[in-house]
């Protein structure tokens, strides 16, 4: 099953490589847009849903 994440700023990813891809991507995301916000690993995970 694929899955998802939403960022606040309206920017979403679906990725169908599971959770470390989805983890990447948004570590990327976060850099490049929110350079001075800094989230956990556990409130990273609970963003990530099944769809």
């Amino acid at each position: 099953m694929a899955k998802m994440i939403s960022c606040l700023c309206g920017w979403t990813l679906i990725s169908p490589q599971g959770n470390e891809d989805i983890k990447k991507h948004i570590q990327i995301h976060a850099k490049d847009y929110h350079p001075g916000l800094t989230e956990t690993e556990d409130k990273v995970e609970k963003m990530i849903k099944t769809v």
